[in-house]
């Protein structure tokens, strides 16, 4: 058998996991209130879900591949 190289890119799986927290929590504020301050404020509020989410829920294992 031969072995088979993979020639792909890792994917940055931090940076989707900020982006889809931050539009989801502009997309919730901006259907509870329906301004565009709650949409900013949802925004800002997602993000921070999101980086709290990637830094403490999802840790950086030493022996994944």
């Amino acid at each position: 058998m031969e072995n088979q190289i993979e020639n792909s890119k890792p994917m940055n799986v931090k940076g989707i996991i900020l982006l889809v927290g931050a539009v989801l929590g502009a997309l919730t504020a901006w259907l509870a209130s329906g301004t565009f301050l709650g949409v900013l404020t949802g925004l800002i509020g997602g993000f921070v879900f999101g980086v709290i989410f990637v830094t403490a829920l999802l840790p950086h294992k030493p022996h994944d591949r």
